[in-house]
């Protein structure tokens, strides 16, 4: 049937009566619909079929209404706009971990596309085709329909953003596949893993390597890395990889107005650029500071929560966001690196069997670290608990290590460390991409 000014209206409601609809605006001039489905990428999909099939030329949406964006019609001078949206906030929000997946396996799926097209895209191309088209070059733990559907309005748009710049820095079409939560991620991180039990190591993976996603240049040797045995080796191997464009890891933070793409943890680029200026011991809270030079600023105590005696760590403090933590396992392997001694592991077990002689060493950090009179120790004895000299025992014992090294130089390079290690660029770890 033709569509003419009398039967067009009929025809964009036998397009649409299957969907949950909505009119948001209807002019002479302008008829603005959002369409509700948890599956919109479908849904558009569909919907655009069903205009191709009544000879109907339609565009994308140029009106900002949201990163998915819509589709634009205009039949005898008045425009028709479709809007697509999630039916609900919470199928398509996630949460924790949930999003976490979904968002690093989108950008695995956007990039593929992006590098299988072979230049930069919309969101209007990422499609249930495109994605099925291009299923070969990504590989994910999410489900390819919630990839296409459920990811949220400035996730897509971040996606896009990482997707364009990826390509305009590594792009040649065909040369990568994108790994997120799959074998390759496994192979990677087994090889740390191993060296890790050789050497020795307490090192969590995600600070040898924060990447929440890798591109793996077709063809590339995996046995350059199942063969080493040192950390030290593997890191090289890593470092040199990513150079050479062959195996790269990326770091993932949601992207707003564009993307930026920088090298962290190149070796050539870890020149010391924090110094030891002080400490800072409350005399009523259970943390401390290791003061660095730029006002950064490691805080260390224990984040198990009021009654807990575990999860001691530092969080490094910078001028506008916390950067990354450090928890005592990390910081223990550091200082026996420069052989000095290392916080005792056994605080939550002396609070609980020995508080007495807990509170007598913390009373000496008062002293110390505080200036604080006897008067002023024993009327703060009767309103700490357990969790208080849990935490300010390691503390005490911290300070008064860092406190003790004479060395200027190696008390320099000591919290230096600590600091890279916490935001994950210590000699330790290995290089990757920052994607922002």
């Amino acid at each position: 049937m033709a569509v003419t000014r009398e039967n067009y209206t009929g025809i964009i409601d036998d397009i649409l009566r299957n969907y949950q609809t909505k009119i948001l605006k209807n002019t002479s001039t302008v008829q603005e619909i959002r369409i509700e489905d948890n599956q919109r990428a479908v849904v558009r999909d569909q919907v655009e079929n069903s205009l191709r099939a009544q000879g109907i030329t339609y565009g994308e949406l140029t009106r900002n209404v949201g990163s998915f964006g819509g589709t634009e019609i205009v039949l005898f001078g008045k425009k028709i706009r479709f809007i697509y949206k999630l039916r609900s906030v919470s199928a398509g929000s996630g949460a924790g971990a949930a999003l976490t997946r979904l968002s690093e396996s989108a950008q695995c799926a956007y990039a593929a596309i992006a590098f299988g097209l072979g230049r930069s895209i919309k969101n209007n191309d990422v499609t249930t085709s495109n994605l099925s088209r291009y299923s070969g070059t990504f590989f994910t733990d999410e489900d390819t329909s919630k990839i296409a559907n459920s990811l949220p309005d400035d996730w897509v748009e971040s996606s896009v953003f990482g997707a364009n710049k990826l390509l305009s820095t590594f792009g040649r079409g065909g040369r990568y596949t994108f790994h997120r939560g799959d074998g390759v991620v496994s192979r990677i991180n087994n090889a740390f893993m191993r060296v890790k039990r050789i050497e020795n190591v307490r090192m969590d993976v995600n600070k040898w390597n924060p990447s929440d996603f890798w591109m793996v240049e077709k063809g590339f040797n995996f046995g350059r890395i199942d063969g080493e045995q040192t950390l030290l080796g593997l890191n090289q191997v890593i470092q040199e990889s990513l150079q050479e464009k062959s195996l790269i890891g990326i770091s993932l933070k949601k992207m707003q107005g564009g993307a930026s793409l920088s090298k962290k943890n190149i070796t050539s680029n870890m020149n010391q650029s924090k110094e030891y200026t002080g400490f800072s011991y409350s005399r009523t809270s259970m943390d401390g500071y290791i003061l660095l030079s730029g006002g950064t600023k490691i805080q260390y105590r224990s984040f198990g929560g009021p009654s807990s005696l575990t999860g001691f760590q530092g969080e490094v403090k910078g001028a506008n966001a916390n950067q990354g933590k450090i928890s005592l396992g990390p910081t223990n392997m550091i200082l026996r690196t420069y052989g000095l001694p290392t916080v005792p592991t056994n605080a939550a077990a002396r609070v609980r069997t020995d508080p007495a002689s807990v509170w007598s060493e913390i009373s000496v950090g008062l002293r110390t670290y505080a200036r604080m009179n006897q008067k002023q120790i024993d009327t703060l004895r009767d309103k700490v608990n357990q969790s208080w000299l849990y935490s300010k025992l390691q503390v005490t014992q911290l300070i008064g290590i860092i406190e003790s090294i004479k060395n200027k130089n190696l008390r320099n390079q000591l919290v230096e460390d600590l600091y890279l290690y916490a935001s994950s660029q210590s000699r330790f770890s290995s290089a990757y991409y920052k994607l922002e």
